[in-house]
């Protein structure tokens, strides 16, 4: 099976974006599961808005595989920092 380039983009900006969010969530408030929470949402509302702006625009469409690709980013994302944060 292939992945696509602009899969793993999507993958990759997302995780980005719930790393950072969950590391900074976590060491604020020391709640995992907020940290987590707060990682997931941020990550899947960039996924959600980059798919809105792909709708809208001439010559692109929304691509549920690309929302695919937002969410495991996501939810990885937040994972890994929501525990690296609490070894800290």
């Amino acid at each position: 099976m292939k992945i696509h380039k602009d899969k793993a983009l999507h993958f990759t900006a997302c995780a980005a974006v719930s790393l950072l969010t969950a590391i900074i969530i976590a060491v604020l408030t020391k709640s995992s599961p907020g940290a987590a929470l707060s990682g997931i949402s941020t990550g899947l509302a960039i996924g959600l808005g980059k798919e809105y702006g792909d709708s809208k625009s001439p010559g692109n469409k929304w691509d549920w595989h690309d929302l695919l690709a937002d969410t495991l980013g996501a939810i990885t994302g937040a994972a890994i920092g929501s525990l690296a944060a609490n070894l800290t």
